[in-house]
């Protein structure tokens, strides 16, 4: 039977995380699966519920001190780190790769805890990763929660950064006036190769993660997805996609306690970060995406919303 670790990055939802690992154990029992929950230091309380569930689920319980050992026991298949402090998505996870690396995996499965298994989809996506030398990771169909598909999605330009978010509602009517406008390019709903995919459900190779040295850990949340394509085309690795199995993910879900304002000021930090290392952008261009993403948050997006309920 084959194996893959299943990480999960838990913060606050530790009911939404237990209540996943059911869901994966019912659906997908063709497969051997471990478990390795990172908790990115949640409360107290939060801590308590995860700690409890895991003492009665037989998992074993690790500090971030432990994690230095090398002498785990490789056939036990579930483990819950409790981590210090809340590092955010790329070293969270990080740390369940690593350990997944040290378990001796050969496949590692970056999962969400807001996402919903309703069939099996693990080894079909594990068949092709072990197919294609040059696939490093592959993702399946993601939909939302009102039916809507998320990614995969092209290259991101200065176009679709500046231009689009600076005039809004003049490409919002030209989406709507023709079927193949220019600012539906950037999601490819069945390109096999896409640029990258959604970061809450990723089946990766673990050697290849260790080759590239992981997801960039200058990032507390966003942006990994598009780093991470980054750092495998410059190793002449592919991210794969298969539009023919899907999970549902009940998007945002994982990160509605920071709050908008703070969601979208790391999501910018995080951007211009990729731009400036991975893409090489001036500090002009820079300028020019900060502008027009503050323009489209907090001038077309008020008068959007106001608007809609005007019209309601």
């Amino acid at each position: 039977m084959k194996k893959v670790a299943v990480i999960i990055l838990n913060w606050n939802r530790s009911e939404q995380t237990t209540e996943l690992i059911n869901n994966y154990m019912q659906v997908e029992k063709n497969i051997e699966l471990c478990f390795i929950i990172v908790d990115n230091r949640s409360s107290d309380e939060e801590r308590k519920k995860l700690l409890d569930y895991s003492k009665s689920k037989d998992f074993i319980v690790l500090e971030e001190k432990d994690l230095n050992k090398s002498n785990f026991d490789q056939n036990h298949m579930k483990y819950t780190i409790f981590l210090n402090e809340n590092y955010g998505y790329a070293i969270g996870n990080n740390y369940g790769l690593k350990m997944a690396k040290q378990l001796g995996f050969t496949y590692s499965l970056i999962s969400n805890n807001d996402i919903i298994i309703e069939k099996p989809l693990i080894e079909l996506l594990m068949n092709e990763l072990e197919a294609d030398k040059q696939l490093a990771l592959i993702g399946p169909k993601i939909i939302g929660i009102n039916g809507e598909q998320q990614g995969p999605y092209n290259k991101p330009t200065l176009f679709d950064q500046f231009w689009v978010p600076l005039f809004l509602p003049f490409f919002m009517i030209i989406n709507k006036l023709t079927v193949n406008s220019i600012t539906k390019k950037l999601a490819v709903k069945n390109e096999r190769y896409p640029y990258r995919v959604m970061g809450c459900f990723m089946l990766l190779k673990t050697d290849i993660m260790d080759e590239v040295g992981y997801f960039d850990e200058n990032t507390f949340l966003y942006a990994e997805e598009l780093i991470l394509s980054e750092k495998l085309i410059a190793k002449g690795y592919k991210t794969g996609y298969n539009p023919n199995v899907y999970i549902k993910h009940m998007h945002g879900f994982s990160t509605e306690d920071l709050g908008n304002r703070k969601k979208f000021n790391l999501n910018l930090q995080s951007d211009l970060y990729y731009f400036k290392k991975y893409r090489n952008y001036s500090n002009f261009k820079l300028f020019l995406i900060k502008i027009a993403r503050n323009t489209h948050i907090f001038i077309w997006n008020p008068i959007i919303n106001k608007l809609k309920k005007l019209n309601k």
